[in-house]
Formats: structure tokens, sequence, C-alpha cells
């Protein structure tokens, strides 16, 4: 006979499995309910063993920047990765059941308190990791996706939570989930508006497939500039109103674009194209940035504003451990004003970078009338990482009602409808351009 102990272990492992599948590439998106009602338990081996099964096998593709990078043995990047999978499990989960057990583990304050603490890690440590959020399954879901609406993915985990754990209210508290479910999925169905787009307006979203091992080899990139410039002109044959490529397209950095990107402005005087480079300002102060070129010149110029802590730029204290970890004594990132819009025509589009788009509250200051995100996913390969990130703009294009670009260097790239909708596709490991006419 299986001991109470040993059956707790087995409940969290099945739950944290579960869990997975929902945030995997298979997207298995209803198995979020099972996964919460069985891995949220009072007893803390169940909750524990949920939590840290979740967590490993969800972000465990945290590895893979640390390999790619060409610098660090295995098992570094095995460490890192698990640092920082530890640091997300200890605060979601450990600090969910030590504030849960203050309201005496009582059912209906668990999901708030769950919520509050991804709204929390969203925002903390450091720029915050808004990464498996509760709500995010929904966008799967019809009906319940609404909830997105109102108070963005953070009130569609809410719903989550509570449909989740149904089964454990008395009756009255049923009866006042399920009537602030509907209210809260009633009120977004309300609320939800597609941004109106004037005219018609052609895309060329050019997804140029290069591997992130050339892209760290100064010489090996600079090779790809030419298949770049015939991408980009294979693209104008279909005459589109914009040309888009990924973020860190080029092989040189934005001040050397007069010089070594001359071929690059002469096509810019055809079609007006946006792409991601870095800018490089006074004393060697690098931007992560997205350049618009039209007539062949620098239109205008957007600065990533949310920077990737230990990606981007060293947190402190961290900084002095430099002697240890030379790693920490890198050259930090700027970071830009904040939101903006290109103005393209009569269209304007906003064009947040990589991991700005997992931050709903900071992607709705972009008031434009399409967004383009511009990313390049190839540090993470094929893995579930690559497509947890495209179901984010997926739900930020319908918290938002907007159109989105899905601009990636290695795939997917995507054009998204604004109830989330995905209506065109070019598939990992692919080199191709993708057109879309509004």
């Amino acid at each position: 006979m299986l001991s109470k102990r040993f059956k707790e272990l087995i409940l969290g492992l099945i739950a944290g499995t579960l869990f997975y599948l929902v945030y995997s590439k298979y997207e298995l998106s209803y198995l979020i309910f099972p996964a919460f009602f069985i891995g949220l338990r009072r007893e803390k081996l169940t909750f524990f063993t949920f939590g840290l099964t979740a967590c490993l096998l969800s972000l465990f593709w945290l590895r893979l920047p640390i390999i790619q990078s060409g610098e660090y043995p295995y098992v570094y990047a095995l460490l890192g990765a698990f640092l920082i999978i530890f640091l997300v499990f200890l605060i979601q989960f450990g600090l969910t059941y030590l504030v849960w057990s203050f309201f005496k583990f009582t059912w209906i304050s668990l999901p708030f308190i769950f919520v509050a603490v991804e709204v929390l890690r969203s925002f903390f440590p450091f720029s915050g990791f808004p990464w498996l959020l509760a709500g995010t399954p929904l966008i799967n879901i019809p009906l319940l996706k609404y909830s997105l609406v109102p108070f963005t993915v953070y009130g569609g985990s809410l719903v989550v939570l509570l449909l989740s754990i149904l089964a454990r209210f008395n009756k009255k508290q049923i009866i006042a989930t399920l009537l602030g479910v509907t209210f809260l999925s009633f009120l977004g169905y309300i609320m939800h508006r597609e941004r109106e787009i004037s005219g018609d307006f052609k895309v060329a979203i050019v997804q140029t497939n290069i591997p992130q091992h050339i892209k760290l080899n100064k010489e090996l990139f600079k090779r790809e500039y030419p298949v770049i410039l015939e991408l980009i002109e294979n693209a104008q044959e279909e005459n589109p109103d914009i040309v888009i490529l990924p973020e860190s397209t080029l092989p040189f950095f934005l001040e050397d674009l007069d010089t070594v990107g001359k071929d690059l402005l002469e096509l810019s005087k055809k079609t007006p194209i946006i792409f991601g480079i870095i800018e490089i300002e006074r004393d060697f102060a690098p931007y992560n940035s997205v350049v618009l070129l039209k007539d062949g010149k620098i239109v205008d110029i957007y600065r990533k504003h949310i920077l990737v802590p230990f990606g981007e730029y060293t947190p402190f204290p961290f900084k002095y451990l430099s002697s240890l970890i030379p790693y920490f004594g890198l050259t930090d990132y700027e970071k830009g004003e904040g939101a903006k819009c290109f103005k393209v025509d009569k269209l304007s589009i906003g064009t947040p970078v990589c991991f700005e788009i997992a931050y709903p509250f900071y992607v709705k200051k972009f008031k434009c009338d399409i967004f383009a995100v511009i990313t390049n996913d190839g540090w993470f390969l094929d893995s579930d990482g690559t497509y947890q990130h495209m179901r984010m703009a997926r739900i930020r294009s319908f918290e938002n009602g907007v159109f989105i670009l899905w601009v990636n260097n290695t795939g997917p790239s995507a054009v998204i409808s604004p109830d989330g909708t995905i209506l065109k596709y070019l598939p990992y490991g692919e080199r191709g351009i993708l057109f879309f006419s509004f």
C-alpha cells in the first residue's frame, strides 16, 4: 500500500507534468484546470513538487541561450538555468504558500494570492519575469479568453485559478465565482475593440533564418549580408508598402550604415524598411534599436526600453562579481525612452522588441495602428521557449485588439489577428517572406 507521502509526491509530479503540457509547444491548454486542481493543495509536498516540476519542465529551455553563446561549458548552462528556474519557483510557489498560510489556507483566498504574486514577479526582481502566467492558455479557450481584456492576462489568471479549484469552495462561493467569471468575460466581450486600419496596406515580413552561432561569428555573419539584401529585393518585387526584418538583422552597427550599408539605404528608396540593429553611442553605450529607413535615410529610431537582466545588462550587485565571473563585467545596454510609433504612409506601427512583448501594461502604451514585434528567438532554437514567446504576442494582440506582425529571425514568424488567431505562418528554420494585406 502506498504511503501518504508517496501519494502526495506522485500528485505533485502529475500536476507539474500537466502544467508543462499546457506551456509546451503542444499547447494542450485545457489541461491547466486539472493541473491546478491536482497540484494546489494544502499538503506542502504536493504543492511544492507541483511547482518545482512545472517550472523545471516548462523553463528548461533557459539553458539554451548560455549554450548558444559557445563560451561556457554545458554544466554552467545547466547551473545558470537551474538558478533562474529555482528563483521563479521560490517566488511564485514559495511566496504564495507562505502568504496563504497567513490566511489559514482558506481556498477562496488562494487564487487572489497566486495572481498577486504573478504580478509581483512580473516586475521584481530586476526587470521581472512575466513568464508562465496562469491566464496564458485562455487565448486558446473560447468565451473565457474575453477575461483577458479588462485586466489583461492577470484577470485571466484569476479566472483560471478560480475555476480550477471551484470544487473546493462552498455553495455560496461557487455561485459568486461563476457569476464573477461570467461578468468578467462579458465585460471583456463588450470592451474588446479592434483598431481600425484605413486603406490598403501590404506588409512583407522577412524571416532571415540566420542561426545564432553564425550571428556570433563576425566573419560568418558578414557573408550572410548579400543574402539579406537579396531577400529584401525579392520582397520588393511584390510591391509591399513596408518590408520588416527581425531583431539584430545586420552584421554591423547602425553607425556603419552610411558606409557598409549603402546597398540597404539604396533599397529603402524603393520601399520603406524596418529592421533591428545594434546602435552605438558615446563611450560605447549600445542600444538594441529598431530603425525605419525611407528614401535612403533614417527616418525614425525606437530603442528597446525593457532590457533582459543578465542578457542585456547586469543588475546590481552582480557587477561586483565580474572578477570571478567575467560575463558579469560585459558592457550593459542603454535603456530607450519608451513606446513610440513609426509613421508609414497613413499607418502607424509600434515595434516592441523581443522580451518587451511579455509586459502587458507596457505594450498598451503603444497607441499604434498595428504592432510589428521584432525578435530573435534563434537563442532558443526550436524549443518550448520559442513558442511560449509567440503565445504572448497572441495574448497582447487580443488584449489590445490589434494586428501583430511577429517578425522572428529563425522563426516561426506570423501574422496575428486582433482576436489572437494566427492568420499566416512561416515555420521555424525556414528562410522566406510572408506577405499580408490589411
